[in-house]
């Protein structure tokens, strides 16, 4: 299941209890990553699959927490929550409106 967060209900509060990753390009990371944030490209600096996508999720995956997925605007993130959620039978959360929203609410 991907319960969908709206900016208002994530930007400002304690992301505490999710182990959020960040699915946006390499490159994009360099723009600045959320503390604490585990960095995983769903898409590669060239708009390539990265076909170790779920593998490498499964092997950074803290049990204890419920998954949060993040990236530039919430559409990476929510098909990132989708492969996650259907391949690993595990709950998923996804930052809606990601990294553009902070920005934005933070301003």
């Amino acid at each position: 299941m991907i319960k969908n967060l709206a900016p208002n209900e994530w930007i400002d509060r304690d992301l505490s209890k999710y182990e959020i990753f960040d699915v946006r390009t390499p490159s994009e990371w360099e723009e600045g990553i959320l503390d604490n944030a585990k960095c995983v490209y769903l898409y590669d600096n060239k708009g390539l699959l990265n076909d170790n996508f779920i593998s490498e999720i499964k092997s950074l995956k803290n049990n204890d927490k419920t998954i949060a997925f993040i990236c530039r605007s919430g559409h990476r993130s929510m098909l990132a929550a989708q492969m996650v959620s259907s391949n690993l039978n595990l709950e998923c959360v996804n930052l809606d409106g990601g990294m553009l929203a902070l920005y934005k609410g933070k301003m």
